[in-house]
């Protein structure tokens, strides 16, 4: 995306044209599937105190119950809940987008908080 923004930043009549990178993650195709993996996949029952997860940089899920977390190793999920829980869109991501851009925001990659590693 830089490249081709500076090739017509000239004819756009701007200075200089910065490509701002945001981090896709945590993707599911449908609500069904989402409550699926955190019954299958992490294997909590309670979903009604499940706030949100995330994929984090540890290689950890971080489903966020309440006021603490409940972390699960990405390598410990069973293969066959990629199936229904993983986004076809993300099956082919090799994350273009942001290795193209000039400024990548988002927690991939920054180191992870202190009090979250606990």
């Amino acid at each position: 995306f830089s490249p081709a923004f500076r090739a017509i930043e000239q004819e756009l009549g701007l200075e200089e044209i910065y490509v701002l990178g945001t981090n896709c993650a945590d993707n599911s195709p449908t609500p069904t599937a989402a409550k699926n993996f955190i019954s299958e996949g992490i294997g909590l029952k309670d979903q009604e105190s499940v706030q949100g997860y995330e994929f984090m940089q540890d290689f950890r899920v971080h489903v966020k119950t309440g006021d603490s977390y409940v972390k699960k190793p990405y390598f410990c999920l069973p293969g066959t809940i990629a199936t229904s829980a993983i986004s076809t869109s993300c099956l082919s991501c090799f994350d273009y987008t942001n290795a193209l851009a000039d400024v990548v925001v988002g927690y991939m990659g920054a180191p992870l908080d202190g009090n979250m590693d606990s």
